[in-house]
């Protein structure tokens, strides 16, 4: 198997089954934050998303922690203390990753990451033999860059 290629291809968050998820013995989410669950320099956390993230970790027992190379937003994530989260983090680095799942209390083979980065994310998370899943969510912006990612993405998937 491509080091690269995701377990799951999704097109956002909202579009993962949890109930697969627990049938695949996942147990803690790895979440990317730029472009995967929030638009890049976005102002503010949707209600959506909140409440996405709350009916997740309630409905299926499975604990969540958000990591990412980017920068803590300004205002801060508006989550409370309800996820966890790493920024600055330095995928695809194994250490970013075992933070995570210091955090989350999983082992890698039950441990999930989400995320839009070929290298950061997925070539990051399969390295170390956790299920991945890649999204591409509707609102970034067609790029060459993300137009070769999704092309890849696409053609290991089969």
């Amino acid at each position: 198997m491509p080091i690269i290629k995701p377990s799951l291809i999704a097109r956002s968050i909202y579009d993962i089954d949890g109930d697969a998820l627990q049938r695949a013995g996942i147990k803690g989410i790895i979440l990317d934050w730029n472009n995967t669950i929030m638009k890049k320099n976005s102002e503010s956390v949707p209600a959506s998303l909140k409440t996405w993230l709350k009916d997740f970790k309630s409905r299926y027992a499975i604990k969540l922690v958000i990591v990412s190379n980017s920068k803590p937003p300004a205002q801060g994530l508006g989550l409370g203390n309800e996820i966890p989260a790493l920024f600055k983090a330095g995928k695809p680095k194994k250490k970013a990753f075992f933070a995570a799942l210091k955090i989350l209390g999983t082992r890698k083979n039950e441990t999930a990451v989400i995320g839009n980065g070929i290298i950061t994310d997925l070539w990051g998370g399969n390295r170390l033999g956790m299920y991945t899943i890649f999204v591409s969510p509707s609102w970034t912006r067609p790029r060459i860059l993300g137009a070769v990612k999704r092309l890849v993405v696409k053609v290991l998937r089969v």
